[in-house]
C-alpha cells in the first residue's frame, strides 16, 4: 500500500495484536456494538471481512465468515481467538476469491488507511465479491470535532480520514453499487464519530 499504511509507525507497537486491543478498548469502546445491529439486521449468510485486523468481527457470522488483512501478526491471532472463521493472508486490492460469493463484504476501520485511488480499487474487488451487500465504516472528520479528536486521529497509523460527503463522492464512483443508508455513531469517550456506509448492489 501507498504511504497512507503506516503499519509500522511507533516502530511496529500497535502491530501486536495485545497492545492494539488494550488500545482500542481505551480510546474506542463500543466500537463493534456499534457496527452489530447494522450486520445482523441483514442476516447474511456469510461474510468476507476485507482488512479484518483482529478477527471480532467473526462473532456476526462464525461459520460463514472469511477475514482477509495484509498483516500476518493479526492473522495469526485472530485464526487463534476465532478458531471456527477462516483468516487469509492477503490484501483488497486483489481479492483470492470467486465473483458473487458473499451475502455481505465489510470494508471496517481500513478505508484510512487507503489512498482514494486505492480505496476506489478495493470497493470495486469487493463489489465483483459480493452478492447482495457492502459495508464500509470508518471514523469521519466533522463540523465541531474537538482539537483533542483531532489529534487522536492524527496519531492513527492510517493517513486518510475523510469527512462524509468525501467519503459518499467516492463510494457513488463505483457505478456497481447503491448507497442505501448511512448509520452514525460515537464510540467510548467520545473521540471517534463513526460512519457505516450501507451499499447494495445495483
Amino acid at each position: 500500500m501507498a504511504g497512507s499504511d503506516r503499519k509500522l509507525r511507533y516502530g511496529g507497537l500497535l502491530e501486536n495484536p495485545y497492545i492494539s486491543q488494550i488500545q482500542r478498548d481505551i480510546l474506542d469502546y463500543g466500537r463493534w456494538q456499534g457496527l452489530v445491529s447494522i450486520i445482523k439486521a441483514l442476516k447474511p449468510a456469510n461474510i468476507l471481512d476485507v482488512g479484518c485486523g483482529l478477527g471480532e468481527n467473526s462473532r456476526a457470522c462464525a461459520f460463514g465468515y472469511v477475514g482477509i488483512d495484509n498483516s500476518a501478526p493479526r492473522i495469526f491471532h485472530a485464526g487463534r481467538k476465532y478458531a471456527a472463521a477462516n483468516f487469509i493472508l492477503g490484501n483488497g486490492v486483489s481479492l483470492p476469491v470467486k465473483p458473487r460469493t458473499f451475502d455481505l463484504v465489510m470494508l471496517l476501520d481500513t478505508s484510512h488507511h487507503l489512498t482514494d485511488a486505492e480505496f476506489s480499487s478495493v470497493l470495486a474487488g469487493m463489489a465483483a465479491a459480493s452478492r447482495r451487500w457492502i459495508l464500509v465504516s470508518d471514523p469521519v472528520l466533522h463540523r465541531g470535532q474537538s482539537r483533542i479528536s483531532r489529534f487522536f486521529y492524527k496519531l492513527d497509523r492510517g493517513g486518510e480520514f475523510r469527512n462524509v460527503e468525501h467519503m459518499k463522492m467516492l463510494l457513488g464512483d463505483c457505478p456497481a453499487l447503491m448507497l442505501e443508508a448511512i448509520h452514525y455513531f460515537t464510540t467510548f469517550p467520545g473521540i471517534y464519530r463513526r460512519g457505516a456506509f450501507l451499499l447494495k448492489l445495483r
